[in-house]
């Protein structure tokens, strides 16, 4: 597992991700925590008014946000359930809006 954050374009936004790696098949249950930048706050898409947020994943895996550990503000966790190939791996993307420093 490992997680990291890298400025965008822009000087007010930035992501920061979680991957989760070597997956065996028939394992479940792995999650991470997608690290929020200090004084950021999650991005919204504006076409769909949503958080802004991506989900790479590989090896017929089915993963998503996790409602019950994840508020957007706090805490951010990405779950996924049974691995069915032979080796799968996740990775979690948020987009953050932060102020601009001086």
């Amino acid at each position: 597992m490992s997680a990291d954050a890298q400025p965008l374009g822009r000087d007010t936004q930035t992501s920061s991700s979680c991957q989760i790696g070597n997956i065996k098949k028939g394992a479940s249950g792995k999650h991470c925590e997608v690290p929020i930048p200090q004084s950021c706050k999650v991005a919204m898409n504006a076409a769909t008014k949503t958080h802004w947020a991506d989900i790479e994943k590989s090896g017929g895996l089915s993963c998503r946000f996790d409602d019950k550990l994840t508020d957007w503000k706090t805490r951010i966790t990405g779950a996924c359930g049974v691995c069915q190939a032979r080796q799968c791996s996740a990775k979690f993307t948020v987009y953050f809006d932060c102020p601009k420093t001086p």
